[in-house]
């Protein structure tokens, strides 16, 4: 069970794509509070877009990413046209800033939830964080 929801912001990208990075293994505790989390839509996406706007902010024409995830934790700075795109997968939702996506590793990932999300949820979910996104892309 797979749907990709790709918004693309920009067609080229300033910035490297990052190494690929290994997989960090997902903590049972938050995949389990996740699982409960996304069974009330409007909590989920209210939760999925603050944990969105702690990570990732603009900042005179730059996007500064702070990834807590553990897969590669640290600053990012890149240009807010990077393209990006969100993927809904058993690993939950992420986001990919940068080219590629999850599937290639390339890019920079930032993984908002560790527990799976079904097609139907997931257009409704994305959607919103996808909103978002934009909103933090334009300055707002």
């Amino acid at each position: 069970m797979r749907l990709a929801a790709s918004f693309a912001v920009a067609v080229s990208i300033a910035a490297s794509p990052a190494t690929a990075q290994p997989k960090v293994p997902v903590d049972p505790s938050l995949a389990a509070s996740d699982k409960v989390l996304l069974q009330d839509e409007a909590k989920a996406i209210a939760e999925l877009r603050h944990r969105l706007r702690s990570q990732v902010n603009y900042r005179n024409g730059l996007l500064v990413i702070i990834d807590r995830s553990g897969t590669n934790p640290g600053v990012t700075v890149m240009p807010a046209t990077v393209t990006w795109g969100i993927d809904c997968s058993d690993r939950g939702l992420s986001i990919v800033f940068g080219s590629g996506s999850g599937d290639t590793d390339n890019g920079l990932e930032l993984q908002l939830t560790s527990a799976a999300i079904g097609d139907d949820a997931c257009t409704r979910i994305a959607a919103a964080v996808g909103e978002t996104v934009l909103a933090i892309i334009g300055g707002n």
